[in-house]
């Protein structure tokens, strides 16, 4: 499934699933996102946010666990 077609309202979150591969331009390097106000609420369910840095693009993905 190409995802990178998809027209995805822009107010909503974009989420990394399982491959940690932007879907724009397939860069799999990111960096830490600056904090939103929606991050402390998903900050619950233990996704973070990123942006690739390559595109710019925001998403979010699970956090590793802690050790």
């Amino acid at each position: 499934m190409n995802i990178a077609g998809l027209n995805w309202p822009n107010r909503l979150p974009q989420f990394l699933w399982i491959r940690r591969e932007c879907p724009l331009c397939s860069s799999t390097e990111f960096k830490m996102a600056e904090a939103h106000f929606l991050d402390s609420l998903l900050g619950m369910f233990s996704l973070r946010p990123v942006r690739c840095v390559n595109c710019w693009r925001r998403y979010y993905w699970f956090a590793k666990k802690q050790r």
